[in-house]
């Protein structure tokens, strides 16, 4: 069927958006993705177009940057013209349609590789992307190709040991690089012999000063996925295997999609919606969720979710629903359950962990109790809650404190220590110094009062830590409150955890509402979301405007604070 091509996100994104897309029935999606994730993009464009001026500044060879060429015509044509004449790194290139193969797209870097394919220079695609992708392997192994921006070419790579290109939690990148390796291949411009493909992401690795390319092969089989004919119920395929697979499948749900015209005789969809991350991002959300139950399980559990093949596989078995599962006899649904979700290691443990918080969906809990008899909490005179905002660049900008002197009938009182601006290493130290002063101060001027700061998870913790040790001052408030906090500082999560299991998870929102009945007074109150709002504060052009993300986030900080104070209040009732 004429008329259908995909771009490498359709391949590794949700199938029902390629059927929403095709599907002359279904309205126009209006949904628009939500702030963060609009930001979260944001961003990812930031980095890549950081990556690509370091590029132009350390590579001195023949480098095309297509990025100049805004009308699309004019870039594929910039593009096919910049590979022809054999140009060492294109940037930004944007592939010519390949309607027979249904392929559409563009890729951040080609660069060419040594050899000539039938006389025309080849090239391997390269992904930037903000995020990591290598991972440590122990015992060390001398394998993973490295270049850096000034040598970016494979033939130019060395070897370093004790990393890997991350390929679990990477696969839809690898899958864009095999999208693109078989568009390339489509004009003759593929590189020959093995198959590799470049990925540059966020990670700094020793003996290399910036970002670098990591080179992986796309034609060994490197990922796990489900097989009905192996004995394993799973095989390993390649990227292109895999990418084969994927896009083959989606141009079938395309081209089902497009000959749909709802009458009876219809056959049906290929796809039917399945809740999944990509869906708070998804301008066809709406869409979707008006054909899911409400108590649809990719909808209710939201914590160690199933993925979309482990809540088909259950769909087939005839549950859908969190009152199914809740009903269903485990052990006689694992015989057939099992083999259909074999790619998921520990498969048994996460549909008995989804039961276990079906079973409580369905009878309106949300947090329970696992253990019996009072909660241990160490008590102080004086109670401390800390909480600390860290910017998207993970920098620590706001450290939150609420006092409360229980010897006193007094309020607690909320002391904030923050810096509205980007900070540097040694800014971040200077504040974090600051706040340290201040609860060094208190400490001394109450020698005779017991103090103890609590926080929830070891965050606060690890990042006193971290800048006590890159100050190298043993006498500094730093140092001194990290030893400090080895004695007094307690994690609320950790009692939490043993004593509570929680539909939601664990997280201080989750309990503190649940648990303690406190409030946040932003409606949408997130660390996530303070981060986009100390992007606000720091870059609104009105100044009205960056004060008010400002006092956002200070009343954010201070909710958190005084939910933890809310929370360890209520854990103390308990009997």
């Amino acid at each position: 069927m004429t008329g259908i091509t995909l771009d490498a996100y359709e391949v590794t994104g949700c199938p029902v958006k390629v059927q929403n897309s095709f599907n002359p029935l279904v309205n126009p999606a209006l949904d628009q993705p939500d702030e963060a994730a609009v930001e979260t993009f944001r961003h990812g464009a930031d980095y890549r177009t950081g990556v690509w001026e370091e590029m132009l500044d350390q590579f001195d060879g023949d480098i095309v940057d297509i990025r100049v060429l805004t009308d699309p015509m004019e870039a594929v044509a910039g593009t096919l013209a910049a590979m022809s004449r054999g140009a060492d790194v294109i940037l930004g290139a944007v592939m010519p349609e390949d309607p027979i193969g249904h392929r559409r797209g563009q890729i951040d870097l080609l660069l060419r590789a040594d050899d000539a394919s039938e006389g025309r220079p080849g090239y391997h695609p390269v992904l930037i992307r903000r995020h990591l992708v290598f991972e440590k392997i122990t015992p060390p192994k001398a394998e993973q190709p490295m270049s850096d921006l000034s040598r970016p070419h494979l033939a130019d790579a060395r070897t370093a040991a004790s990393w890997r290109v991350r390929v679990s939690s990477r696969e839809a990148d690898l899958l864009h690089l095999a999208h693109t390796y078989r568009m390339l291949q489509a004009i003759g411009h593929a590189a020959p012999g093995e198959v590799w493909a470049g990925l540059i992401g966020t990670d700094r690795v020793p003996r290399h000063s910036g970002p670098v390319v990591g080179w992986i092969r796309l034609d060994i089989k490197l990922i796990r996925t489900f097989s009905r004919t192996s004995s394993h119920a799973w095989i390993r395929r390649t990227p292109l295997e895999r990418y084969d697979h994927e896009h083959g499948f989606r141009v079938s749900v395309a081209e089902k999609a497009l000959r749909h015209t709802g009458g009876p005789d219809d056959p049906p969809l290929a796809v039917h919606p399945v809740r999944i991350r990509e869906c708070s991002r998804c301008e066809w959300w709406t869409n979707c969720r008006s054909q899911l139950d409400d108590d649809d399980l990719s909808i209710k559990i939201d914590r160690s979710p199933l993925d979309a093949r482990e809540i088909m596989s259950l769909r087939r078995l005839g549950i859908a629903t969190i009152r199914d599962l809740a009903d269903a006899d485990l052990d006689a649904l694992l015989p057939d359950y099992l083999p259909t979700v074999a790619h998921r290691p520990g498969a048994e443990e996460r549909i008995r962990l989804a039961a276990r918080r079906g079973a409580l969906l369905s009878h309106g809990d949300e947090l329970e109790r696992t253990t019996r008899g009072p909660i241990p909490i160490p008590q102080a005179d004086i109670e401390i809650d800390l909480d600390i905002e860290n910017s998207q660049t993970d920098r620590v900008y706001l450290w939150g404190f609420l006092v409360h002197d229980r010897r006193t009938d007094k309020e607690p009182v909320y002391v904030p220590f923050g810096r509205f601006t980007r900070l540097t290493v040694a800014q971040e130290r200077d504040l974090a110094t600051e706040a340290m002063d201040w609860l060094r101060d208190l400490v001394e001027d109450n020698p005779e009062a017991t103090i103890r700061i609590y926080h929830y998870s070891d965050y606060e913790r690890v990042r006193l830590n971290r800048l006590a040790r890159s100050q190298r001052d043993p006498e500094s408030s730093l140092a001194w409150a990290s030893i400090f906090a080895k004695d007094h500082f307690t994690d609320l999560y950790m009692i939490v955890r043993r004593h509570f299991f929680g539909v939601h998870g664990l997280g201080l929102k989750v309990v503190a509402q649940t648990g303690a009945d406190f409030r946040w007074r932003d409606e949408a109150p997130s660390g996530l979301n303070s981060q986009h709002w100390f992007e606000t504060a720091v870059k609104a052009a009105a100044e009205e405007e960056r004060d008010s993300a400002k006092q956002r986030i200070l009343d954010y900080n201070e909710d958190d604070v005084r939910a933890t104070w809310s929370l360890r209040r209520w854990l103390r009732t308990l009997t």
